[in-house]
């Protein structure tokens, strides 16, 4: 039985908690909320429980196809990612027939593989995934390993493409004989930080991408907070943290490049981007 002391304490916590609780919930729940956004929840055998996402989407162009994505990290996913990320940089390679290359003036940022068992990791790649619908069949294709990218002064990559002139093989499957080729069947370009980059630079530049209508400067005269119409053609996106680039690399009834998704990461003046690369795989071959 409570002796009343004990009865006398115990009333005074419980009135406490019922008046005080409330407001402190309130008043900590901005500082707390970014680091429960990163929390892994996992109960025994659960898989592992990922933030529910809010993003939002506009369609910029239909053909190739390229897709605007607003908000699809949070503040706290990008900077957990960058720091993740950023004791692994090297100079960035550059992806040539079957083998990669490094230190080539055409891309001169710094860029690193992020670790494949990393919890945060997984779940943003699940949110690309999820994002893509049936463009990869389960069971045979996969999101490949994310790269993170740093792009500080002066610092681009010239006009490239992402999908490979000559499908590649990877090593496990060359040394195991198992017979199939990849292709990188689509991109998600996420910026994750922007600190002071000069305006009209570090922007990420398609020279054959037209929207879909005018941009509202053509219409309103008000500028677009995204992307701006390039002076030598297309259309260049700027670096915004938490938004995201989407745009499908290969033509779906014969597998091909799209040679229409050329783009380049212009240089940087001043300040520093980072950002996140995300290339789904297809497989092909007798063994995909």
């Amino acid at each position: 039985m409570t002796n009343p002391p004990q009865l006398a304490v115990l009333s005074v916590t419980v009135a406490f908690s019922a008046f005080f609780g409330p407001i402190l919930l309130t008043s900590l729940t901005p500082h707390v909320q970014p680091w429960i956004e990163l929390l892994p929840i996992s109960w025994g055998s659960t898989p592992l429980q990922c933030a529910p996402h809010t993003y939002t989407t506009t369609l910029v162009s239909l053909s190739p196809l390229l897709v605007y994505i607003h908000n699809f990290v949070s503040p706290s996913e990008s900077r957990a990612l960058v720091d993740l990320g950023i004791p692994l940089l090297e100079p960035s390679p550059i992806t040539g027939y079957g083998s990669d290359a490094r230190g080539s003036r055409a891309r001169t940022s710094w860029s690193a593989p992020l670790p494949v068992t990393d919890s945060l990791v997984n779940c943003i790649l699940a949110r690309a995934e999820s994002f893509m619908g049936t463009l990869l069949l389960e069971g045979r294709d996969n999101m490949g390993q994310a790269q993170l990218v740093r792009y500080t002064e002066g610092q681009k990559f010239d006009l490239h493409h992402d999908w490979f002139s000559r499908p590649r093989i990877l090593d496990e499957d060359a040394k195991s004989g198992r017979r199939r080729l990849y292709n990188r069947i689509a991109t998600i370009f996420l910026t994750l930080q922007a600190d002071n980059i000069t305006e009209g630079t570090g922007e990420t530049w398609f020279p054959y991408v037209k929207p879909v209508t005018s941009s509202p400067a053509k219409t309103t005269g008000a500028p677009n907070p995204w992307w701006r119409e390039h002076e030598d053609g297309g259309m260049a996106f700027k670096a915004i943290p938490g938004n995201a680039l989407f745009w499908v690399n290969m033509f779906p009834n014969n597998g091909s490049g799209d040679g229409r998704t050329l783009h380049a990461g212009l240089p940087v003046k001043d300040g520093v981007k980072t950002a996140m690369n995300i290339w789904p795989r297809v497989f092909f071959g007798p063994d995909a």
